[in-house]
């Protein structure tokens, strides 16, 4: 998922960039060396009681997505450690992982890498609650999906898409083309997994309402670029029952606030046109 990350400058030497640029060459890691890195990172955190689950392109792909992702994005639902502090929990369990500098030499942070008993290389991205306003959510929403011999848990349906509708306005908004041309990637995921959400009953109303008004705002200006979309939309119920109750509340005090005006000025439509006759009457009478 790109555009959020961060990683730490422990656990690294010299050699370990000249190996991963060597291992790059081994080519695009495969669906089931993401798994493979992914299952580890999961045995890991878990391991040590953290609650951890897929979420960005690889949830899309365990919820049936055609697309292949391109690596793996795992949301560790904890806010007392850094990433930083994170990343090096798996370093320093598993030296199948390893961290590389970021493309931008100013940047302080460095990118996790997983590598595969292969020797190809898979991309890591470790996320928190509050990082990119993802919120925080009960660890009870998080359901496994079974792949071959991997059991891997992902973050609910219903915040796997709105995140995906969040990385679509942030990347059609990014002034970078590397970010920019993801948004019509973004833009395929959605579309392919919104009739699926729509069939099986998705539910949002365990997210904050903050990022629930942020997504009926990115769902109006996403129906502008893909009109067709809207019926699967307008499916997903993004207010609870009671924000629904007081929204119909207030439209119904609404209406009846504008048939009393609308009486009202009838009455004084009506009251000017008999004072008009009366007038009339009055000067036929003096003739």
């Amino acid at each position: 998922m790109s555009m959020w990350y961060g990683n730490s400058y422990g656990s690294y030497h010299p050699s370990t960039n000249t190996d991963h640029r060597i291992g790059l060459r081994r080519g695009r890691a495969t669906y089931s060396d993401i798994l493979a890195a992914t299952n580890d990172a999961v045995q890991v955190f878990e391991e040590r009681g953290f609650r951890i689950c897929a979420v960005g392109g690889l949830a899309c792909k365990l919820e049936n997505n055609i697309r292949t992702p391109n690596d793996s994005d795992l949301l560790v639902l904890d806010t007392t450690l850094s990433q930083e502090q994170l990343k090096q929990i798996l370093i320093n369990a598993n030296s199948k992982f390893y961290l590389i500098p970021a493309r931008d030499p100013l940047a302080t942070y460095k990118v996790l890498w997983y590598k595969t008993t292969a020797g190809v290389r898979v991309k890591v991205d470790l996320l928190q609650p509050g990082i990119m306003s993802i919120p925080n959510f009960s660890p009870d929403l998080i359901q496994y999906k079974q792949y071959l011999m991997h059991r891997i848990p992902v973050a609910p349906f219903g915040l796997v898409l709105l995140l995906k509708l969040q990385a679509w306005e942030q990347h059609q908004q990014s002034p970078e083309t590397r970010y920019y041309t993801k948004h019509h990637t973004d833009s395929q995921d959605i579309n392919y997994l919104l009739p699926r959400a729509t069939s099986i009953g998705v539910t949002c109303d365990y997210l904050p309402s903050e990022f629930r008004r942020e997504a009926r705002r990115r769902v109006r200006e996403y129906i502008k670029s893909y009109p067709i979309s809207k019926e699967h939309w307008d499916k997903i119920q993004l207010r609870t029952p009671a924000e629904m109750s007081r929204r119909a509340s207030m439209s119904s005090r609404a209406r009846l606030s504008r048939g009393n005006t609308n009486d009202t000025e009838a009455s004084l439509d009506t009251l000017a046109d008999s004072l008009s006759r009366v007038r009339s009457i009055k000067v036929d009478y003096d003739h």
